[in-house]
């Protein structure tokens, strides 16, 4: 609360100032809110673009980013998203979602007691997750600044498996999604099967998806025998729903593929919103 109260005095601080359009205003903060679901307070990392305090009458696009815990990847996204939003997409909010325990905050709950032996419990809290960001973190967004009902979600390895499972059990929450060498292989292909049936079922407004993986280490060769498998279903099962785009980079290291995924992906949507 007490980082909250010092936030919002800052913002009217600057809000008050005349503008210098020669000075760069983009800033981040770290909240806390409370929360019901997790019982305590949750932290996120918000990043607010220069044009945030410069356009007082505009609202903007929510990046909804995974693993803001480690610092440098919330920082590496922000640096793409304010170098690119110089002259290729648009300026946007990034919200930072700070996990505690990825296992059990990421995963769904598992189908097969074999799984057990590969991820030790807790596992299975990522409807928790989810239910915080829809009932708490996005209500808070909506109350304190001016954002767009429009949001982006980006999310790596095990952060991937969760976007992609939010999206299955809320249609209308994410328009487009990054997936960094996402994790379909957890709990004998469970994301495989979830993806199949929101194929089948989705009737409202078209989903982009956005997916890269690499080659080589131990990971990416594991997430990528499944990640085919979903990929080679559905070209064989087109929808008019999902603009599902895969790339397999020439990265050999499955803590990199954010190097050339974000920046790709980013790019990727901008260009579909021209279309």
């Amino acid at each position: 609360m007490r980082t909250l109260v010092i936030f919002i005095l800052i913002s009217n601080f600057v809000f008050s100032q005349e503008i210098d359009e020669n000075k760069y205003y983009a800033e981040t903060k770290t909240i806390f809110i409370k929360s019901e679901i997790f019982e305590k307070e949750r932290e996120l990392q918000i990043y607010f673009p220069d044009e945030y305090f410069k356009e007082t009458a505009k609202r903007f696009k929510i990046i909804y980013l995974f693993d803001a815990q480690n610092q440098r990847i919330f920082n590496y996204v922000k640096g793409n998203v304010e170098l690119l939003s110089m002259n290729y997409i648009e300026p946007m909010i990034i919200v930072g979602i700070v996990t505690e325990d990825r296992w059990f905050e990421f995963l769904p709950k598992n189908n097969n007691i074999e799984t057990l032996k590969e991820y030790e419990p807790p596992i299975g809290g990522a409807d928790g997750l989810i239910n915080h960001i829809k009932n708490e973190v996005e209500p808070y967004l909506l109350e304190n600044f001016r954002v767009k009902n429009e949001r982006i979600g980006i999310g790596h390895s095990l952060g991937g498996t969760f976007l992609m499972y939010f999206n299955t059990l809320e249609n209308d929450f994410f328009d487009s999604n990054i997936l960094l060498s996402p994790n379909f292989s957890y709990d004998d292909e469970q994301m495989i099967e979830r993806i199949k049936i929101y194929n089948n079922s989705l009737n409202k407004k078209a989903k982009d998806f956005f997916i890269f993986s690499g080659f080589g280490d131990s990971y990416e060769e594991k997430f990528n025998t499944s990640l085919k498998k979903i990929n080679k279903w559905l070209k064989k099962n087109k929808s008019e729903k999902i603009n599902w785009q895969y790339e397999q980079l020439k990265i050999n290291d499955h803590g990199k593929i954010w190097f050339e995924g974000i920046y790709k992906g980013l790019l990727k949507i901008e260009s579909i919103k021209k279309t």
